[in-house]
């Protein structure tokens, strides 16, 4: 009976070593597969952070020009705001006898009275005396001369108007003209709202016209069309469609409106 237990056994014992050894192979592949798994992963991580790597090189030296875009954008800001507020203390609302309203700029001095350029439209048709406006304040003027072909006139206030600034055509002799693209500020009173200042660049020039994509309306007109020096440009007098506005160069104003040989 012990022998017949053992040969009946035997086969037992060898299919239960067959299933371990199947086991044991199944657990080293699953091992081997995990670790090739692993290894594979390692190997991208590595890959993903070479190549974050190579892109942080590349962007460094974007990062750079763009924290130096942005510097330069700011300082740019900062020169405008400063530049706005300055010459918002010499730009006029103009109102005729009638009732019309438009702009003009304190230009220059002389024996003690302040002279102011404007467009000849803005004083066409009305008496010779005009208001000159700024902050409340109002102080009357006296059309001088006038230019209709060039459309730009010439107001004289006596004395100074209470917080006047700085003239903004001191030095007839600088009239060099603007280059397409450069920058320019237009102020002026659109619609009756005084200092209302506006941003562009100068879309095209010729020699009787500056064309800006600067904003402008109806008031605008006879104010000045002024470059990031501070320096007038020209007189706003027309415009032509949206964003489509016009300047008179201020060096056509040597013609009839002011000597500019001395």
């Amino acid at each position: 009976m012990s022998g017949y237990g053992r040969r009946d056994s035997s086969p037992l014992a060898g299919a239960a070593l067959a299933v371990a050894a199947i086991a044991v192979g199944v657990s080293l592949y699953g091992i081997h597969r995990a670790d090739v798994r692993e290894a594979r992963t390692d190997k991208r991580l590595e890959q993903v952070q070479s190549d974050l790597q190579a892109t942080e090189l590349r962007l460094a030296p974007l990062q750079r020009e763009l924290a130096r875009t942005r510097r330069q954008v700011g300082a740019k800001s900062g020169r405008i705001t400063a530049l706005a507020h300055s010459a918002l203390k010499s730009v006029f609302t103009i109102e005729t006898t009638d009732g019309r309203l438009g702009s003009g700029f304190y230009a220059w001095s002389q024996d003690g009275d302040s002279y102011f350029v404007t467009a000849d439209h803005v004083v066409a048709g009305a008496s010779m005396q005009v208001r000159v406006m700024h902050k409340g304040g109002s102080w009357g003027g006296d059309v001088e001369k006038t230019d209709g072909a060039d459309d730009l006139a010439l107001i004289r206030v006596a004395g100074a108007p209470e917080g006047l600034g700085q003239p903004l055509w001191s030095d007839p002799g600088v009239r060099q003209p603007p280059a397409v693209g450069d920058s320019v500020l237009l102020i002026g009173s659109p619609y009756g709202l005084e200092g209302t200042v506006t941003t562009g660049v100068v879309s095209r020039v010729t020699r009787r016209a500056i064309q800006t994509d600067a904003a402008a309306n109806p008031g605008n007109s006879g104010g000045p069309m002024i470059d990031t020096s501070g320096r007038v440009l020209g007189v706003l007098v027309r415009g032509g469609g949206e964003n489509i506005n016009f300047a008179i160069p201020i060096a056509l104003a040597c013609v009839s409106i002011r000597d500019c040989s001395s």
